[in-house]
């Protein structure tokens, strides 16, 4: 099968640290063959060695990332890829019950710890969850046969004793290995409404998924059986007033997990206070109980939620307009808030009768939690230094149609942002033929959602990320 990503360039993003900045460079881009389906999601695996992405056509593709020579311009030696394997995860399917279609996109893509060999994901589309297996095996070769194995050679061999019979030797070429991947395990069936999210819990024997109105705890072994730690269908119909938008389990503590909801609350719950866990052990509230205006509730809806790599106090959230960081020890508020897209404010009636308000927007975490990153309209990502929250706000414009590999193309512009664009004249006219600045900053009356990355994952090894245009 053919990866759905073609040719590329050059993977992902390379950071130096320069004067307290953060410098990036962008280190390769993939681009998709003609005829394949969008992407839509990317995953980095705990060690940062594989990258893994879906698409609409069900299809599960696998990079192996790995160092290239020197950059003269970065001086610094940068990641480069290869493809490792590429197979169909997910199939059309057809609801007979509610008489709904299901389609066969990847929605997430969750890498389990490695084992031996082998590596582990778990891929999901609306309803169904699949454990996929991935093992490195050396090819073998024969020799000493009791047969000829010449392309079209005909001579018969002929036994008369024991002394005419070869024991054959198999021989393993270690440096020549085959992927092979093997559906481990299926978990349908658990799930009414479409999956919106899964998280590999700490002790590497569970996980979680979760839909609007449920949380499911499964066993890696087990497909039959399912425990529901939260159960909304049980509520009555005109009091569910929360409806959940995104789960993560803590790093740490296999029994802490966290759900977000469309009313911008976070809970967080731990599995040794009660197996049912209808009562949270801690909430974070965005909004008061009684905010009624539809706006207000719809930008801090939690769109991604994630637990901290470091520390199990700490929880980044996204929504529409913000990234705001969380710590248990003090739930009143945030403790961080970063704007992502607070231009967007006085728009926000055009974007909700358009349903662009309804964009669902993640954000992944650096290994060490110093740098968030998510995305944002105009082809743009945004990445924030904890470290240097003054002068920390990069904003990276993907331009690969001009982009030269490895030039470093950086400008700061007036707002204490790092622009990656191409290096292009300011007096270069724009492609819509208008004489502007090209590629031109995001304005007020100036708002380009045709174009809006959706997915963003960083590596753990080291900082490199990889980013998605849901567009593309």
């Amino acid at each position: 099968m053919q990866s759905p990503l073609g040719q590329y360039d050059a993977p992902s993003c390379d950071v130096v640290a320069q004067s307290g900045r953060l410098k990036w460079y962008c280190n390769e881009i993939l681009r998709r063959i003609e005829g394949s389906g969008p992407i839509s999601v990317i995953e980095f695996n705990k060690e940062g060695t594989h990258l893994a992405y879906g698409n609409a056509d069900g299809i599960v593709s696998v990079i192996e990332i790995g160092q290239a020579d020197l950059s003269e311009t970065t001086h610094h030696c940068h990641s480069c890829s290869k493809p490792y394997q590429v197979f169909l995860s997910h199939e059309p399917e057809f609801d007979c019950l509610k008489s709904q279609a299901i389609e066969e996109k990847i929605n997430l893509i969750r890498w389990l710890p490695k084992s031996g060999l082998s590596h582990f994901l778990l891929s999901s589309n609306e309803r169904t969850i699949k454990l996929w297996q991935l093992t490195e095996l050396p090819t073998q070769s024969f020799t000493n046969l009791n047969f000829p194995v010449e392309s079209g050679c005909r001579r018969k061999v002929v036994i008369r004793s024991l002394s005419d019979i070869k024991v054959p030797v198999c021989l393993k070429n270690y440096g020549n290995t085959n992927i092979r991947v093997q559906n481990k395990k299926v978990f349908a069936r658990a799930h009414g409404f479409s999956i919106v999210g899964l998280s590999p819990s700490a002790d590497r024997e569970t996980f979680f998924s979760a839909d609007p109105l449920r949380i499911n705890m499964w066993n890696l072994e087990v497909t039959n059986e399912v425990f529901s730690v939260i159960d909304h269908m049980l509520d009555r119909l005109d009091d569910r007033s929360h409806l959940i938008t995104g789960i993560s389990c803590s790093n740490s503590s296999p029994s802490l997990f966290a759900y977000g909801t469309n009313r911008g609350s976070i809970f967080l719950c731990d599995t040794r206070s009660s197996s049912l866990c209808d009562h949270a052990s801690l909430v974070f509230h965005s909004l008061a109980a009684d905010e009624s205006d539809v706006l207000t509730i719809l930008t801090n809806s939690v769109s991604d939620l994630k637990f901290g790599q470091c520390s199990e106090y700490i929880m980044f959230s996204r929504d529409y307009l913000s990234v705001k960081t969380w710590d248990s020890r003090m739930p009143t508020q945030p403790v961080e808030f970063y704007p992502v897209q607070r231009h967007l404010k006085k728009h926000l009636t055009v974007l909700y009768e358009s349903e662009l308000l309804f964009d669902d927007f993640k954000l992944t975490i650096s290994s060490n939690d110093r740098c968030i990153m998510t995305g944002s309209y105009n082809n743009t990502v945004k990445v924030f230094d904890r470290q240097n929250p003054i002068e920390g706000s990069y904003k990276l414009i993907m331009q690969d149609e001009d982009m030269n590999a490895f030039h470093d193309a950086f400008r700061t512009t007036d707002d204490n942002t790092s622009v990656f664009v191409s290096p292009i004249s300011s007096s270069t006219s724009s492609p819509d033929g208008t004489e502007l600045t090209w590629p031109r900053r995001i304005h007020d009356d100036l708002i380009d959602i045709t174009e809006n990355f959706t997915r963003s994952s960083f590596s753990d090894n080291n900082i490199n990320d990889n980013t998605t245009d849901s567009h593309n």
